[in-house]
This record gives C-alpha cells, structure tokens and sequence, in this order.
C-alpha cells in the first residue's frame, strides 16, 4: 500500500531511541522528512545517524531538534523550531518516555509533578503550538500512549492518572478541529519490545524471584497472539494512520498490542 508519506513532513517528539525511534525511521523510510527532539543531543545524535544508515537517504530527511518534556519553553520552542526546520508541518506525533512505577502511597508530589509536565502538559503545549501549521494544508496528530492506561493498576499511579488526559484530549481536538482538515488518533502499545519493556521484564523477573525467560513468558501469556511485538511492527501502524491512506480515521484509539484489549467496544 501506498501511505502517500512521500515528501510529508512530520514532527515526533521524544524519539532519540525506542517506540519514537522506530517511528521515525519508518516515515523516513516511507519518504517523508522528518524532525525528531530528546533532551539528550547525544542520543539525538546517534539516532539521526542510525536512522540514515538503516534508510540510506539524505542527510536532510533526518533532522532532530533539543527538548526537554518538563521545560515549558523548551517543548514550545522545539515545535516551532521543527516546523521552521521543515518549511510547515503534516504529521505530529506526540510521545513521552515512560514515567517511574509507583503506588498512590508511595508517590511524592515532585513526581507527580515530574510526570504531570512529561506526559499531559507536554503533549497539550506541543498540540497548541503545532496546530497552525497543521490548519495550514491539513494534517494529523498521533498520539502515543500506552495501553495500559485502559485498565490502570495499583502500580501505575502516575502514568495512569495523566495518560488517560492524552485520550481525552485527543476526542476534544478530533471533534474541534475536524472541520481544519486535522485528524487526530491514539495509537496505545503493549507489549510492544523496547528498551523499557526489557527493563519491566527484569523488574518483574527480581521482583517475583524468578528468570527473565519466565517474567517475558508471563507478559506472552497474557496475549493471544503469545508473542511480544517489535517496534517495526509498531511504527508501520503509526506510520498508517498518521498517513493520507488513513484519512477517514479520526477520534480513533488504535491498540497495538497483540490483543491485549480485549473491550467489546
């Protein structure tokens, strides 16, 4: 299928490595130019690096831009920075890294806080400052958020009381800017192998005193296609419908998760 990605111009934020690497490297792939952020310029460094070796293209397909999540000015200045890179903007593809696993009586409020700005205000600020551009010629934002948010533990105190904002927000901006030309969805992963779902598995396997083998076996279970995902996989589906070949797709929560979610509706 043709996503029609070629010369689209996206944005996606926290993408020095993991889900938002993959992302980027797979609209690179499909023709698009593409600005990445991190806070890290290293890691941003050796992204765009990696990313254009493992695409072969042009050195200006890939470019990536400093952003601190928790930095009001920063998340602002970024955005404006990469549609300023890009000449205008298609695709934003808002992200975060995953907050600390805390219980609700063993939180502290500058994390709550920590994790109020990396997760919730970061996306609406970004959102805010890219939506000009998007009204401009149309375009979509995607938002990834973690599936677990759908049905929130005891463990997950901070990213399941913000992330369950970033699916709201999204419903509120499908039905206001609609009207723009702008699509707006969720794509939620589960499952999906990364950096921090290795480091959940060897949580869990010293947690429960039991191997690594085991403590994946146990994520595997819970699946019925009994498998973790791979970010290739992940990122074609962000790819799809961030895309022209996903325009009726809106207000939309895309689990990829292997069937995790197991909700009628």
């Amino acid at each position: 299928m043709d996503l029609q990605l070629g010369g689209k111009r996206p944005y996606v934020m926290a993408a020095s490595s993991g889900l938002g690497r993959a992302v980027a490297e797979e609209l690179v792939r499909e023709g698009a130019t593409v600005v990445i952020s991190s806070r890290s310029s290293e890691r941003l460094r050796t992204a765009t690096e990696s990313i254009r070796e493992a695409t072969d293209c042009a050195d200006d397909a890939i470019e990536s831009v400093i952003c601190d999540l928790a930095d009001e000015e920063d998340v602002r200045n970024a955005t404006e920075e990469a549609i300023e890179i890009l000449g205008g903007l298609d695709i934003l593809v808002t992200n975060h890294g995953g907050p600390e696993t805390t219980r609700f009586s063993e939180l502290s409020m500058s994390a709550f806080d920590d994790a109020y700005h990396g997760i919730l205000r970061s996306t609406v600020l970004a959102c805010k400052t890219a939506l000009p551009a998007l009204r401009d010629d149309g375009g979509a934002i995607t938002n990834l958020v973690a599936a677990s948010a759908l049905e929130p533990s005891a463990s997950g105190a901070l990213g399941n009381v913000f992330r369950p904002g970033v699916y709201g927000l999204s419903k509120v901006l499908a039905e206001e800017v609609g009207d723009d030309g702008v699509r707006v969805n969720c794509v939620s992963p589960r499952g999906v192998m990364s950096d921090r779902i290795q480091f959940k598995i060897a949580e869990l396997a010293e947690r429960e005193g039991i191997t690594e083998s085991e403590a994946r076996k146990r994520r595997t279970d819970e699946l019925p296609v009994n498998d973790l995902g791979t970010p290739d996989s992940f990122a074609r589906s962000v790819a799809y419908i961030s895309s022209p070949a996903a325009d009726y797709i809106t207000d939309a929560v895309l689990p990829v998760d292997g069937g995790w979610h197991r909700h009628a509706f």
